[in-house]
């Protein structure tokens, strides 16, 4: 672990690693949630990076060490847009990794435009964030869109009874889940001859959700669209099985954590997802970071854990491929955008073939999951 933390509010800490250096250091800015609104995927984050720097920390050739610069967001936007701006005007970074959160993403990215400064956020799934703020921006992960096609897919073909209606519940506060009950999963429904009954909107922090469960109850749909982060999608399963709603139920991008199956408890069982990143991947090289991870953190890695080290990864990989020294941070900032912009099936450690397309957007293959006890598991 890193011990040089710096104190401070919104600082999270500068990590050095290694010495002094003959050539000088490569500095990549990171924004993350480590308090506030999505925690959970910030303290993740942390440990992947702490992870990947302990065995990536030099970068060879002609530069020295890579440098993280790491500020806390607590997931606000007004973090999100100060703290860019230090990174690229006070601390001078070659480039961002970050925000994480598709609202963060939304305010931050066109300041990257504006401060010619490569911006890749690795877990903002709302489409068009990058598309919007080219050529500067971009995103590690899938887009929603793509997720939820295939988990579509699935989940409709495992139900014994056709599902014909449906309702979304959604969290109207939060950036992704709200772009994703409102416009992306109601086209892809349609596409796929299923009516959306209702949409209705509680919001991030909601305590009670009894009464959008009751409206839902109402309607008598064949199933269930929940798109929220983890702890208010957790309380809208559990509410949903008290109120004696035993209909199937898929959910968005934001239930990808372990926290999810941890607060709903049994009420999440059967509740299929899908994700960038899953931790029960049988391949060697995944399997052996998870036994690694679940070793020093005693929990198993999350989506966002996942995305966060693939993202540096790949990173590392652009400032070898480009000759970046450090030295130039601006001709520095030209090369990593270029490396991302013609990304093509570049591998990454735990997701493997990594692409950008002209939306700068990354393109995989996702996993469809199922809750089955107290984890998720590979739909069958």
């Amino acid at each position: 672990m890193f011990k040089n933390w710096k104190t401070g509010s919104a600082v999270i800490g500068l990590l050095l690693a290694g010495g002094v250096s003959a050539v000088a250091d490569v500095s990549i800015g990171i924004l993350i949630p480590s308090s506030g609104k999505g925690a959970s995927y910030g303290q993740q984050q942390l440990n992947a990076i702490n992870m990947f720097m302990e065995k990536y920390s030099d970068i060879g050739g002609k530069a020295g060490k890579l440098k993280l610069v790491i500020y806390d967001t607590r997931g606000e936007n007004t973090e999100a847009i100060n703290l860019s701006r230090k990174l690229m005007d006070s601390d001078q970074v070659e480039a961002i990794i970050g925000p994480q959160f598709s609202a963060e993403a939304e305010v931050a990215f066109p300041l990257a435009v504006r401060g010619e400064t490569t911006m890749i956020t690795p877990m903002a799934a709302k489409a068009g964030i990058a598309t919007a703020n080219r050529p500067w921006a971009f995103r590690f992960a899938l887009t929603t869109e793509n997720v939820y096609r295939p988990l579509l897919d699935a989940w409709l073909k495992k139900q014994s009874t056709p599902i014909k209606k449906v309702v979304i519940l959604m969290d109207g506060k939060d950036a992704v889940s709200s772009f994703d009950g409102k416009t992306v999963f109601p086209a892809l429904l349609k596409d796929r001859g299923i009516e959306v009954l209702d949409t209705v909107s509680f919001q991030t922090g909601d305590i009670d959700y009894s009464a959008q469960v009751t409206r839902a109850k109402s309607l008598n749909p064949d199933g269930i669209v929940v798109s929220a982060l983890y702890n208010e999608a957790a309380h809208t399963v559990s509410e949903l099985r008290k109120q004696g709603m035993n209909q199937p139920i898929v959910a968005g991008v934001g239930v990808n954590d372990p926290r999810f199956i941890q607060i709903g408890g049994a009420a999440t069982e059967g509740v299929m997802a899908a994700s960038d990143f899953f931790a029960e991947n049988p391949k060697p090289a995944v399997a052996a970071w998870v036994k690694d991870y679940e070793e020093r953190f005693k929990q198993k890695p999350s989506n966002a854990s996942g995305q966060m080290y693939d993202t540096l990864y790949l990173m590392r990989e652009c400032i070898k491929k480009t000759e970046v020294t450090g030295a130039d941070f601006k001709a520095d900032r030209v090369k990593l955008r270029d490396c991302w912009a013609n990304m093509k099936d570049l591998d990454a450690p735990l997701m493997g073939p990594t692409s950008i397309d002209k939306n700068g957007d990354g393109t995989r293959v996702p996993t469809v999951l199922v809750v089955k006890g107290p984890n998720f598991v590979v739909a069958q």
